[in-house]
């Protein structure tokens, strides 16, 4: 996983896009990367309450064989032109009452074999549930909008490879007076064992 260029981070929210590459020491005769994704949103009041609110999204992208290098591992992309896209907008326009905002996405990626989605053109796809039922898709309207005005959320998958998955979390918090605002950073996870690397780099936009 590898970030493209710096996330754009304001008060009222970010835009990040990554790309994936997958190694091989074998041809994994698989269709897809394949995303979990989990999101929390708290909101904190100035009476001292708070709220949360949770989404979580199966999603696909379809992979594509790169390369066979000189150490004789398969090398995998997703489509040509595509890339993963997290962001978030509307801070702004929260209630005057909420004093602060903290946004935890969590996504676990893998690869796997998907049938019968409503693929895009670029070849990414919103799917029902993972394989075994562990994460069900449930997300508003206007999460991810244009898909889903656009296409149906269908299809299965299958030859799950998730036991050499990766994890990767995004967080955002925002404090409306005071302190440094906003924070944000990507952790990096890999395999059974945490494996840290640097914040994702972002610079303000404003």
């Amino acid at each position: 996983m590898r970030s493209l260029g710096p996330a754009q981070v304001s008060d009222d929210g970010f835009d990040a896009r990554f790309e994936f590459e997958v190694i091989s020491p074998f041809d994994l005769q698989r269709n897809s990367l394949v995303q979990e994704l989990r999101q929390t949103i708290t909101f904190e009041y100035d009476n001292g309450s708070t709220r949360q609110r949770e989404l979580a999204l199966v999603e696909a992208f379809r992979l594509r064989p790169a390369y066979f290098d000189g150490a004789r591992r398969y090398h995998y992309r997703i489509w040509a032109g595509q890339s993963d896209r997290h962001s978030m907008r509307g801070m702004n326009d929260l209630p005057e009452e909420v004093v602060a905002v903290s946004i935890r996405r969590e996504v676990f990626a893998y690869v796997a074999d998907v049938s019968g989605a409503d693929f895009t053109n670029a070849g990414f796809a919103h799917l029902p549930r993972n394989q075994d039922g562990s994460v069900v898709s449930r997300i508003p309207k206007r999460f991810n909008e244009h898909y889903q005005q656009n296409h149906v959320m269908r299809g299965m998958v299958l030859n799950s490879g998730d036991s050499m998955g990766i994890t990767y979390r995004i967080d955002y918090r925002l404090i409306r007076t005071g302190g440094q605002n906003p924070h944000f950073v990507v952790d990096h996870s890999s395999g059974p064992g945490r494996v840290e690397a640097p914040p994702v780099l972002w610079v303000p936009s404003r």
